[in-house]
């Protein structure tokens, strides 16, 4: 094993500590007491011998080896961080996603969230998770809130879903024929002033975990009369999206006309 030397540790320390702080603050999102991350790496493997001309290596700051880039390394600590806190029990809270929300509204996307410890979807049969039947499920139990007082009605039997990559999530506005998530947030038929960084900063919180462990289905829009408006030109979009790492759903929904 190389020897460091102690300003070497030094620089590889403050590198790891800024992607600990940046990651900790994606887990404080969800579980806001969480004091320290998980990483299975020591300082000394933030580490890479470079060969370089004339034929010398040399040591440099970078993340270990087989992590992939700062932010690959960076997810995958806040994946084991979360994993590690709802391990233990911590009280999971959705209160911050619901803080953040409320300062865009003037976005159109409905969200519900739903997770393991909700007992009335325990009780709906979302939970334990089953694949593409609690995506089903808890679609229904989520319009089953937004239709509270009968102001909307559903044939849930009428719906069907396709499986998306997950990467397919956050594609640009323009990158489908159809009314895509990020487009819907962006680009509302009466407009709005967000942008691109907003939401990434509405996201990083709904889905701290990043892009690996969410599970993404698009639903069609024909089965409830809650999409008919943004049917009418604008588009209607239907989306479960089931986070692994939070045992949690998010339902999106939007549907606009001007």
């Amino acid at each position: 094993m190389p020897e460091y030397s102690e300003q070497d540790l030094k620089y590889a320390t403050e590198f790891r500590e800024e992607i600990h702080r940046n990651a900790l603050a994606r887990v404080k999102a969800v579980y806001p007491d969480a004091d320290h991350v998980v990483d299975e790496y020591p300082a000394d493997a933030y580490f890479q011998e470079v060969w370089e001309y004339p034929g010398k290596w040399y040591t440099v700051v970078g993340t270990p080896p087989g992590t992939g880039g700062r932010k690959d390394l960076t997810e995958k600590i806040i994946r084991q961080t979360l994993a590690y806190y709802r391990n233990k029990g911590n009280a999971r809270s959705d209160n911050e996603f619901d803080r953040l929300i409320a300062e865009y509204p003037d976005i159109v996307c409905d969200y519900r969230l739903v997770n393991s410890s909700d007992q009335n979807a325990n009780a709906s049969g979302v939970f334990p998770y089953r694949g593409v039947d609690s995506h089903r499920l808890v679609l229904e139990y989520a319009f089953r809130e937004l239709s509270e007082g009968g102001k909307w009605s559903c044939d849930m039997k009428a719906a069907k879903c396709r499986k998306l990559k997950s990467t397919a999530l956050f594609a640009p506005t323009g990158a489908d024929s159809w009314l895509n998530y990020r487009r819907a947030f962006l680009c509302p038929p009466h407009g709005n002033s967000y942008t691109d960084r907003d939401f990434e900063r509405v996201n990083n919180v709904l889905f701290p975990g990043g892009v690996e462990c969410l599970e993404v289905y698009r639903w069609t829009t024909d089965w409830s009369d809650y999409f008919d408006e943004g049917s009418e030109w604008w588009g209607a979009l239907c989306l479960t999206v089931y986070d692994q790492t939070l045992e949690r759903f998010a339902v999106i929904t939007a549907s606009a006309t001007d």
